[in-house]
């Protein structure tokens, strides 16, 4: 009974640290997250505890009498840092078994390292892979440097063999065509700040756990004061003002899970010098966009389309509603300011018209002179003289010029009509643009989640590998779709770029560089006003949909200001063709008057001589006039009066057809508005449905790719049909106002834009066509 009480008592797990950082709150917070997790891991037939520990490591010495003071009191070493770890890995046998964190390169520090293990007995390490060289060239990514300073923790630096890391870092300024320099940094990190050579154009923080958070947020200060751009290998320093880093969200976290499934196969009886060590943790490129402006570094559009970014939030940039943006639309649109002039034209041609019918009345000043044979006082015709005259006409009657100004005033009529259409479409291609930018910009907020879930599935692709329970293939897979995914992520963005530069052009480019517009959500006024609306309210069935369209197509062809500006058109035709008739048989009547005064004269006959005397005549006659009635009517002008008719008829039968076109063409697109506007109100409701449940089994399914009971092909497929089902319900909404703004470009008005009172006339014909 005893042996049976004794078995089944928790086997103890005594763990020891020995740290090369001095104890700290923070440290302390580590180590107890280690103790939970590895607690949590091995369950509860085993009993885990700290029995002891050595912070301060400042030496190999120290480390391996640290060690041997362990010996026969712990089942288990954690050792912490660099110094700590090659302390132990040089122990020639090692009694208690060991598990190391902190290692930076087990090549560049003499750390055993075999086939992605330790080959060591008794002795593992957790190595998170992260490669300078892929760090730089993600750095590089954002800044294209000449000179970088590579500063490393000073102890870090001691473990380090020192002619590996000068051909490494060789090997690094050839390949980057740049100037490498390795800087260690110990307590002061002013003096390291100070000495920074000139040429210096970048700098990359290693991870530099032996200062403290204020030496850290110095460094970066004064690099930050110099616009030196700075990269990270620590994500936590991108909350002091690193400009980018090559960080995973969950890195400490990973090592401390796999920290703790170690210690469960230790303490199973596995061999430690067969554990894998590698741990792949970075994946995902961070900027700091608040740090570019400060330093004013601009980004690439790569980096800005892929990155995730962080700051850069205090900017204010301006954000149009619906409203305003319409209101732009109808203020600095050229094609409408282009199109109101043509209304202007119109007016002044009928002014110019109109003055063929109004009196006209002419003065003139003639000066003259004549040979002096034909110059006679007696017939009032002086050698010299200066003549003043006054000349009337009025137009009594004239069927071209009366049916000019009536074809000019149906044309005026008619540009009015055409200008209204012409606003009409401005507003609808704006409406459209303005619901393109925000189709845009929900797309790349999707494609950026679609993004985050594939670095996601990466790394469980990754952490799957670390732990021994998949191989390599998923993680090629994942990264052949992390490539795709940065692709739709870039290419989603430049759309939105061009989806802002065609808003802005609409309106004149009267919008900032950088502007941003109100989205429409199922809550908001906007969608509410069209939900409610009488027509989709009243659309239910197939006899209400049939009714509906009915009328709206009655309405559109009464309404719209291009059936208007049609039917001013034929007005024009018809008056057109009633003039080439007339023009056969109708005379022009006029009527004129002149008056003239010689004001001066010289020269012969200037004055009465002998043989106007002779004549009776006794004094000059300056002054003439003469009034009078003229009657015209063309007797023959070569058939072009009957070329006329003609050709008014033939225009006449062209616009004919043309009105018959556009009501067909309106009716075709509000019958087709109205089936898209019953479509898109049912989609909401179903794509949001099915948005819901796409991502509940995509969630469900990564939770089974993770535990290693759903494949690749399953995960993938799950996440392409959530990223589907997430843009259709985005979408949906955008689809549904679209549709119900196209019903009512037909039809001719924006209800919107009417007063309440047209608003209600609207509806009470419609509740009437009804009713009838």
């Amino acid at each position: 009974m005893l042996v049976c009480l004794a078995q089944l008592q928790a086997q103890q797990i005594k763990i020891g640290i020995i740290s090369d950082f001095e104890q700290s709150p923070k440290l302390n917070a580590i180590i107890d997250q280690v103790m939970f997790e590895i607690d949590q891991t091995t369950g509860p037939s085993r009993k885990v505890s700290l029995k002891d520990t050595s912070f301060g490591i400042g030496s190999i010495e120290s480390a391996q009498r640290a060690y041997t003071q362990f010996e026969g009191q712990i089942d288990l070493v954690v050792a912490i840092g660099s110094i700590s770890t090659k302390g132990l890995a040089s122990i020639s046998d090692l009694s208690i078994p060991v598990v190391a964190l902190g290692i930076i390169d087990p090549k560049l520090q003499d750390i055993p390292y075999v086939n992605g293990t330790s080959g060591k007995p008794n002795f593992t390490y957790i190595w998170q892979t992260r490669k300078l060289e892929e760090e730089l060239e993600a750095f590089h990514k954002i800044h294209d440097f000449n000179s970088v300073l590579v500063f490393v923790d000073e102890k870090a630096a001691s473990t380090i063999n020192g002619q590996k890391a000068r051909n490494f870092i060789d090997s690094l300024s050839k390949k980057f065509n740049t100037e490498l320099s390795i800087v260690p940094v110990g307590a002061n990190v002013e003096e390291v700040v100070n000495q920074l050579p000139p040429q210096t154009d970048a700098a990359y923080f290693t991870v530099l756990l032996s200062q403290t958070e204020s030496q850290a947020q110095l460094m970066i200060d004064q690099l930050n004061e110099r616009k030196i751009p700075t990269f990270s290998g620590n994500a936590r320093l991108m909350d002091y003002g690193v400009l980018g880093s090559m960080a995973n969200e969950n890195d400490l976290q990973q090592v401390i899970r796999k920290l703790a499934i170690m210690s469960d196969e230790i303490a199973a009886g596995a061999d430690l010098s067969s554990i894998p060590v590698t741990l792949n943790t970075k994946d995902n490129l961070y900027v700091n966009v608040a740090t570019a402006q400060k330093i004013r570094l601009p980004i690439p559009f790569e980096v800005l389309f892929t990155a995730r970014l962080i700051g850069g939030n205090d900017r204010t940039v301006k954000t149009y509603s619906f409203e305003e943006v319409a209101e732009k639309a109808l203020n600095a649109n050229l094609n409408i300011k282009i199109s109101y002039q043509d209304v202007e034209l119109s007016k002044a041609q009928v002014k110019s018209v109109k003055a063929n019918l109004l009196p006209s009345v002419e003065s003139s000043l003639v000066a003259s002179q004549i040979n002096e044979e034909r110059a006679n006082a007696a017939f009032n015709n002086p050698e010299q003289a200066l003549t003043a005259k006054l000349t009337f006409n009025q137009l009594l009657y004239s069927e071209r010029a009366i049916a000019a100004l009536k074809i000019a005033e149906y044309a005026q009529k008619a540009q009015e009509y055409k200008t209204e259409a012409e606003v009409l479409k401005v507003l609808f291609d704006t409406y459209k643009a303005y619901l393109n930018v925000l189709s845009a910009k929900t797309n790349v907020l999707i494609q950026k989640q679609n993004l985050s879930n594939t670095r996601k599935n990466k790394e469980l692709a990754e952490i799957r590998v670390n732990l021994g329970t998949s191989n390599n293939t998923d993680i090629y897979r994942w990264e052949s779709e992390l490539a795709i995914a940065n692709q739709s992520v870039i290419d989603a963005q430049t759309k939105m770029l061009t989806a802002k530069l065609q808003l802005n052009t609409l309106l004149a480019n009267s919008l900032e560089s950088d502007f941003e517009i109100e989205d429409l959500s199922l809550e908001g006024d906007l969608y509410k006003a069209f939900s409610q609306s009488p027509i989709t309210e009243v659309v239910k069935t197939p006899e209400t949909l049939k009714l509906v369209s009915d009328f709206l197509v009655a309405e559109s062809q009464v309404r719209n200001p291009n059936e208007k500006a049609i039917l001013e058109s034929i007005n024009a035709a018809d008056r057109q063709l009633t003039q080439s008739k007339r023009m056969l048989y109708t005379p022009t009547i006029a009527l004129q008057a002149q008056t003239s005064q010689i004001v001066g004269s010289s020269g012969v006959g200037s004055s009465i001589d002998a043989g106007a005397m002779a004549l009776g005549i006794t004094e000059l006659q300056k002054n003439s006039w003469f009034a009078g009635i003229s009657l015209s009517l063309p007797i023959f002008s070569g058939f072009s009066r009957k070329a006329a008719i003609q050709q008014s008829k033939i225009n006449l039968y062209q616009l004919d057809h043309s009105q018959t076109l556009l009501d067909q063409q309106l009716e075709l697109g509000v019958r087709a508005s109205v089936l898209d506007l019953l479509s898109s109100k049912t989609n909401i409701r179903y794509s949001k449905s099915a948005s819901e449940s796409a991502q509940k089994n995509f969630e469900l399914v990564q939770e089974n790719y993770k535990q290693g009971q759903a494949s690749i092909t399953q995960l993938i497929d799950a996440q392409q049909s959530g990223l589907q089902a997430s843009l259709a319900s985005a979408f949906s909404i955008y689809e549904y106002i679209q549709a119900h703004l196209q019903i009512e470009f037909y039809v001719g008005s924006f209800i919107m834009l009417m007063p309440s009172n047209q608003v209600l006339d609207f509806n009470n014909r419609l509740q009437q066509y009804l009713n009838n």
